[in-house]
């Protein structure tokens, strides 16, 4: 066994399953197998543990092993399993009742020979395949030859045998109830670890194809086309193979290899933070794993980050646009299913996805979706997209076998593969659509190097619990494919809302992130080295002493460390310089750190909002602080998806992180008055820097706001006021040295226009056009007030009507004039 066994034990540190050294331990086994008994031995031996196969004694009980199992097979040639009566356990169980004293501690020993699902038309998954079908001595044998280099052996945390001799009145009570507990954990191990039985992809469509709403929607496709049903069907069973995962362990496992190499090429390591939070929920719930989107790189690494640590990757919910010939097919052979952009003209299609999405919940299959619907081009999280959510809920509802658990995953990279596209598209550039000859010519990326990638597992949201909290007796209630009941819309807009701020209570501030924030704060991109220094310990100390959430972690707390990093991966310059040396950074990398700086900037945006109230008011109250925080954070919330509630969360997390800006003397309190460090000294500049945060925003909104102003109320319309405020976003942008395209991004308006609206600050006429009251001109004087001087003068000269017709009047005539002439438009495009 040692020969052609290689064994990873779960977890690496024995610790973590915190056994009592003074109470003995005997190990569990599902099967009845010497190989598993064999290479568990060799796991608990290289752990430090008790070996299962010592010699235990318990009063007058003598045991020639310390481990059972619970099943072995009904014969010789048979494909089943039974479960026994171990009569090791009543020998326990005799000798704990017969000494009070005694207890034993049970440990679940799970041995995973490839961890495959089951595959039914594959001949070297039925031969060589460790599954749910118990495998007989042949086949165990050639499991052992050409699994033992990918050998799993998962050691739980143990359960006390005392407690449950003491719940029960006889002994076989106590065997019945221990080994049905057992077997529960044994199962929901199995699922979690090599998922459930898997249906060939042909033999799943089939079953799609009966499905009575398929089978209505394809009647009622015939009836509107007027065409045959078989030719309807023919449709229906194309979108379902063009859709549907044909999951292949030997791709996974290629993949694995691959990946491992890729991940070396590319990156200086993955780091993982509260991994617990998806391997404590992965045992009893199916998994619906919902990532921020930053880069194609997502897909990838997430499956291979689950699969190394011990559980089944997910089916993936990846955009038709990737399904590109040969990519397409290792893409779906590692779980992928491919889904249009919008299919809500295409009812056919709806159904048929619909259904298979139901098919491979209610089969317990995790399954892994973006909830922004693309990748994020600035950075931020964006705002949800509930489809999926809706779908999966629905299925939920419709047939509930297993609970199910979302699990939001933040995924935070140092320098993203796809930057300079990002910056391009941002600043108005056309998406380049996926192809082949582009995957190609990306294959110069393995020249770079793109730093390290952190993962973090945020908090699981239990749909159970969730539809308790917000939908009483949602389990009488029946929901028809056709019906969306007005609490269920409700529900799920909701619920889109809580998982992008758990992805986002569940960032990690990297070296990179923290640099890029300090550094573009400054109008040149440039920074006294001590000056960097202080700002960072800045940063690192509001979220040691203010934490943004329970689940966001610091990955780098020393400010020299994180300078040295920026240096050595040339996100930073250094500049030597007799008088202090400074550091700076090349425009290029300015837009791709500010790009990382988004990924986490929410994390400071309410220490950037307190702090920016001191830089024209030196001295404010703290209620009066309060009021215009509360006054602001809707639109703040919105906009970077913040987590605090304003009733009670909110002013508790303003009172702390005040508390840390006075420990560390950029405001000072006397009684109930808050005072900004005196000008021109260190603590100032601090603060004055942490203030820049929200700068860009605060400068957004005033500019939106002040352009609906001076217009007036009912002249501009949705569209044509955020048509208007991007190009004069951009103008200002031009103008005056805005470091981000982000400060034009149409879609960051459009949200801030519909915040608006939500807070009943605008409204629409019968024309759709915008109205608006003194409130929002009392908004309007207070953001004026908030800014500098300069910059409310500079928005104010750009916002002026004339000269903004003027200027829209003659882009049009140039514009109609390129028309006419295209040679003169194609250098003008130039």
């Amino acid at each position: 066994m040692r020969l052609c066994t290689r064994i990873r034990a779960l977890p690496g540190d024995p610790a973590e399953l915190q056994l009592n050294p003074d109470i003995p331990v005997v190990y569990v086994l599902r099967d009845r197998s010497l190989a598993d008994a064999a290479v568990a031995d060799q796991a608990a031996r290289r752990l430090g543990l008790r070996a299962p196969k010592a010699s235990l004694t318990l009063g007058k009980q003598h045991l020639s092993r310390s481990y059972f199992h619970l099943y072995k097979r009904e014969t010789t040639i048979s494909r089943q399993r039974r479960a026994i009566t171990p009569a090791r356990l009543q020998r326990l169980v005799s000798g704990l009742k017969h000494n009070p004293e005694l207890d034993v501690q049970l440990v679940p020993v799970s041995v995973f020979w490839g961890r495959q699902p089951e595959k039914e038309n594959s001949l070297w998954r039925i031969i060589f395949s460790d599954n749910w079908s118990p495998p007989g001595f042949i086949k165990k044998f050639f499991i052992v030859l050409t699994q033992g280099r990918d050998l799993y052996v998962q050691f739980s945390s143990p359960m006390s045998l005392r407690q449950l001799v003491d719940q029960c009145r006889s002994d076989d009570q106590v065997v019945r109830k221990t080994s049905r507990i057992l077997r529960v954990h044994f199962r929901r191990q199995q699922e979690a670890a090599i998922g459930p039985d898997l249906s060939h992809r042909r033999t799943l469509t089939n079953s799609i194809m009966e499905a009575a709403s398929v089978r209505e929607a394809i009647q009622h496709t015939a009836e509107e086309n007027k065409e045959s049903e078989d030719k309807t069907l023919a449709r229906a069973r194309g979108y379902a193979m063009e859709i549907a995962a044909d999951y292949s362990h030997t791709t996974i496992r290629a993949l694995e290899l691959f990946l491992n190499w890729l991940w070396n090429r590319l990156y200086d390591g993955i780091r993982l933070y509260n991994l617990d939070n998806l391997t404590q929920v992965a045992r009893d719930h199916e998994i619906i794993y919902v990532p921020c989107h930053r880069s194609h790189i997502d897909y990838l690494l997430l499956s291979f980050v689950v699969y190394r640590n011990g559980l089944v990757p997910p089916h993936i919910a990846a955009g038709i646009n990737l399904n590109l010939p040969v990519v397409g097919t290792i893409l779906r052979r590692g779980g992928a299913f491919f889904m249009r952009r919008s299919f809500r003209d295409n009812p056919l299609y709806a159904a048929v996805f619909y259904e298979y999405l139901h098919s491979i919940t209610t089969q317990g299959f995790s399954i892994e979706y973006f909830v922004e619907g693309g990748r994020s081009r600035s950075g931020r999280m964006l705002q949800p997209r509930t489809g999926m959510l809706a779908m999966t809920v629905r299925s939920f509802l419709r047939d509930a076998r297993k609970p199910i658990a979302f699990v939001p995953v933040y995924i935070g990279y140092e320098k993203v593969i796809e930057g300079g596209s990002y910056i391009g598209e941002l600043h108005g550039g056309k998406k380049k659509k996926e192809s082949v000859g582009g995957l190609m010519k990306s294959l110069k990326v393995l020249r770079s190097h793109f730093g390290q990638v952190h993962v973090n597992f945020g908090e699981p949201i239990k749909l159970v619990d969730y539809l308790d909290s917000h939908r009483e007796g949602w389990r009488n209630e029946e929901l028809s494919v056709h019906e969306t009941p007005d609490w269920f819309k409700t529900t799920i807009n909701n619920l889109g809302r809580d998982v992008v701020t758990g992805i986002n209570a569940a960032a990690v501030a990297n070296p990179v992130n923290l640099i890029s924030l300090a550094l573009l704060a400054t109008p040149k991109h440039t920074m006294d080295l001590q000056q960097l220094r202080q700002q960072l310990q800045l940063y690192i100390n509001l979220l040691d002493q203010a934490p943004y959430s329970d689940t966001a972690r610091l990955a780098e707390n020393d400010p020299d460390v994180i300078i040295e990093y920026g240096l050595e991966h040339e996100f930073l310059i250094r500049v030597a310089h007799p008088l202090g040396d400074v550091v700076t950074t090349d425009p290029k990398t300015a837009l791709q750190m500010a790009y990382v700086r988004n990924n986490s900037l929410h994390l400071f945006v309410l220490p950037g909002l307190i702090c920016s109230l001191f830089l024209n008011a030196r001295s404010i109250r703290m209620d009066m602080l309060q009021s215009m925080i509360a006054l602001l954070y809707p639109f703040f919330r919105n906009e970077y998806l913040l987590h605090w509630r304003e009733d009670g969360e909110l002013p508790a997390a303003v009172e702390r992180i005040a508390s840390v800006l006075e420990e560390h003397g950029l405001v000072s309190r006397e009684d109930d008055c808050l005072h900004g460090a005196a000008i021109h000294t260190y603590a100032s500049d601090m603060l004055a820097h942490l203030g820049q945060t929200v700068m860009p925003s605060l400068e957004r909104f005033y500019l939106t706001i002040r352009l609906l102003v001076q217009y007036g109320s009912g002249r501009l319309d949705a569209d044509a006021l955020s048509d208007l405020a991007h190009h004069t976003a951009q103008r200002l942008s031009l103008l005056y040295e805005f470091n981000s395209p982000e400060f034009f991004d149409k879609v960051v308006l459009r949200n801030f226009i519909n915040q608006l609206r939500d807070t009943d600050l605008v409204w629409q006429d019968d024309d759709k056009a915008l109205c608006f009251g003194d409130n929002l001109r009392a908004l309007d004087d207070e953001a004026r007030r908030i800014l500098s001087p300069d910059i409310s003068q500079a928005i104010q000269r750009v916002t002026r009507v004339p000269e903004l017709e003027r200027a829209l009047a003659e882009t049009a005539e140039h514009d109609a004039q390129d028309d006419g002439n295209p040679a003169k438009g194609t250098e003008a495009d130039k």
